[in-house]
């Protein structure tokens, strides 16, 4: 008679071997070489910014500017014919100036030992190296578009750009000022009257380029704010051309409201081989429109900031979580002076049985034309 014997089972967990951490010795495992990384903010400001590099042995560098161009009411012409005797009418070229910039150095390091390096799957100092210059390009571009929406007086406090010391800001028009002029969502005339809602829209797109292009200004009046005031100063009339185009930095937020809205959809489209830059999502009205986190954007409560225009007189803290969209004519608003481009170094440090990966670099950022800018302040639902 047949007869069935019953054998103990042989499973998995018989044969991979005693518990090592959260792993068993005898289980196959393998351990990819390649990071999966983060998400990373690619530097969108610099692209469209005025870059000068300083040669070895200066410390300071000045970028040359006219104001403004005297035009047909500052150059006195003559409209008769000069009798002997009498000379021609002379003006005085008195609108030239100057932006100086001096480069601050920054720098940062990691430590690795030898051992981390030897006993990891992944190339840990090619990480180390990539978090730096992440860090670098992230903390440079916040800094641009931070001095971009304006100074410390307008609400905008150094610690939001980690202390880096930046006194040129771009200034906010006003009777006497060539600065920045303002938009608002919805009705409002303030930061702290936006309400959900008061959302960027295509019409605040056209209003803002024919700001850049007039040479008429106009501010907000901080005892009243409900209407704007033209300027008694006359603005540069800048044009938007393909070396020196128009162009629209909008946050996440902003992006979401202009897909969604089929006029901006229907007109977005290029047609041609013009070169994208980065974060660009398409061309409205001829201006290019280009998505960054990096813009100032502030909770009602005043986190991370004041509200951005709360140097003009206005309450300190904003009526909606909002951001501060920049329009911006490119290379005539912001300038980035570099003293040294950014260097990463790779050495050996025996004492301690390490490898250091340090990064320099040294520069800093002004505003050559404040009216070169048009600030969108809107709410971001």
């Amino acid at each position: 008679m047949e007869t069935i014997k019953e054998l103990t089972g042989t499973y998995q967990s018989d044969v991979r071997g005693a518990t090592s951490g959260t792993y068993y010795p005898l289980t196959p495992i393998v351990f990819l070489k390649e990071i999966v990384d983060a998400a990373q903010k690619r530097k969108f400001f610099e692209q469209f910014a005025y870059v000068t590099e300083l040669p070895v042995g200066t410390k300071d560098v000045i970028i040359p500017k006219r104001t403004a161009y005297l035009g047909r009411t500052g150059v006195t012409m003559d409209l008769t014919e000069a009798t002997t005797g009498t000379d021609v009418s002379y003006t005085a070229i008195n609108n030239l100036d100057g932006l100086t910039l001096t480069p601050v150095i920054h720098a940062a390091g990691v430590t690795i030992s030898n051992h981390a390096i030897r006993t990891n799957a992944i190339d840990i100092v090619k990480a180390a190296q990539d978090e730096l210059t992440e860090a670098l390009g992230d903390r440079m571009d916040f800094v641009c578009a931070t001095v971009l929406s304006g100074t410390v007086t307008d609400g905008i406090a150094s610690a939001t750009y980690g202390g880096d010391a930046l006194s040129s800001g771009a200034a906010a028009a006003s009777n006497s000022v060539r600065g920045a002029q303002t938009v608002y969502g919805g009705d409002a005339a303030s930061d702290s009257q936006l309400a959900a809602g008061d959302t960027l829209t295509t019409d605040m797109i056209a209003e803002a380029k024919r700001k850049l292009q007039s040479t008429s200004m106009y501010y907000w009046v901080p005892s009243s704010n409900t209407a704007e005031a033209k300027s008694a100063v006359v603005k540069n009339p800048w044009l938007n051309d393909p070396a020196e185009p128009f162009v629209l930095f909008i946050g996440p937020e902003q992006e979401e409201v202009l897909l969604t809205d089929s006029q901006f959809v229907n007109a977005s489209e290029y047609g041609n081989n013009e070169i994208v830059m980065n974060g660009e999502i398409g061309r409205y009205l001829g201006v290019k429109i280009v998505v960054t986190p990096n813009l100032v954007s502030v909770a009602t409560d005043g986190t991370p900031c004041n509200s951005p225009d709360a140097g003009t007189g206005n309450s300190s803290h904003p009526g909606v979580a909002m951001t501060r969209c920049l329009m911006i004519k490119a290379r005539k608003s912001l300038a980035i002076a570099y003293g040294l481009k950014p260097n990463v170094y790779v050495f050996d440090y025996p004492s301690q049985l390490q490898k250091r990966i340090v990064l320099e670099t040294a520069y800093t950022m002004g505003i050559i034309h404040s009216d070169a800018i048009v600030w969108i302040d809107v709410a971001d639902v």
